[in-house]
């Protein structure tokens, strides 16, 4: 069998870069406390790692997105943005130190001085940049996940009016609204276990919600669309209420309606098998 490919993860790009950015701060700390050191030389360092630290900034931005966002094109961007810092740092040191070895005047300070206004134009130019290009990555996922939810929802068919019953009566068993993820949470996983009995289907202790909805879709118990929505909204549930990860209230809101309708659609499904 062929050796798996092992691929970069998050870890491979914040910890070197941090490193090279705490070297590059504590090599300008070093060269401006020293009363002899020539400060042209000094500014030109500074503003070639400029471009560098804003390179390795962006790169462990978009690692930190790959991972909130779970958007695999950022890591791809994290990547560019990674590779592009060691390929402009790698540049500047190899020509610095060719120019010291060999006593290249010319390439011991490559650079004329610049003017800190235009520095500081630049860096906050990239920033807002950066900034502008973050808030609408973040703003279309979230748009993009909100109607994904209400496309579930639609294909879930609940009347009004069992949908309201099924809303007052978790709202009466819930505290507040993480509270009642995690009770509609333990209670589609009890219908799941009722139907699991009542249809015979096995599946190896203990029950886990994905191999239960598999087993079903496979016996056409659940149409395709029903044990969707299922998973879909015991992920977000668990993640919610089980593992604490922070949801905002609308998302909240959207799922706990999805969720209330598929609970409604196991019931009635529940309800049929025991009939027979």
């Amino acid at each position: 069998m062929a050796e798996r490919l092992q691929l970069m993860e998050p870890r491979d790009i914040v910890t070197p870069s941090a490193t090279i950015l705490g070297l590059i701060l504590t090599a300008l700390g070093i060269l401006v406390a020293i009363p002899e050191a020539n400060q042209t030389t000094v500014r030109n360092f500074a503003f070639l790692f400029i471009v560098v630290v804003l390179l390795f900034v962006s790169a462990v931005i978009f690692t930190a997105l790959t991972s909130l966002l779970r958007r695999a094109e950022l890591w791809s961007w994290a990547l560019t943005l990674y590779i592009a810092g060691w390929a402009v740092i790698g540049t500047i040191l190899t020509v610095l130190l060719i120019g010291y070895a060999g006593g290249i005047d010319i390439l011991q300070s490559p650079l004329p001085q610049f003017s800190p206004a235009v520095v500081l134009m630049i860096a906050g130019l990239v920033g807002v940049i950066i900034s502008e290009a973050v808030i609408r990555l973040l703003s279309k996922t979230v748009n993009e996940y909100r109607t994904k939810v209400q496309k579930i929802s639609k294909k879930v068919d609940v009347s009004k009016k069992e949908l309201d019953e099924a809303t007052e009566e978790l709202k009466s068993e819930s505290i507040d609204l993480i509270n009642s993820l995690m009770i509609l949470r333990s209670d589609i996983e009890i219908e799941l276990r009722r139907l699991a009995k009542l249809s015979r289907t096995e599946v190896t202790r203990p029950f886990p919600v994905r191999r239960l909805v598999t087993a079903f879709k496979q016996k056409e118990i659940l149409s395709p669309e029903i044990a969707y929505a299922i998973l879909f909204v015991y992920n977000f549930c668990s993640r919610a209420g089980v593992h604490g990860e922070v949801v905002s209230e609308k998302d909240a809101l959207l799922v706990r309606e999805l969720g209330l309708k598929t609970l409604v659609s196991l019931r009635k499904l529940v309800s049929k098998f025991e009939q027979r």
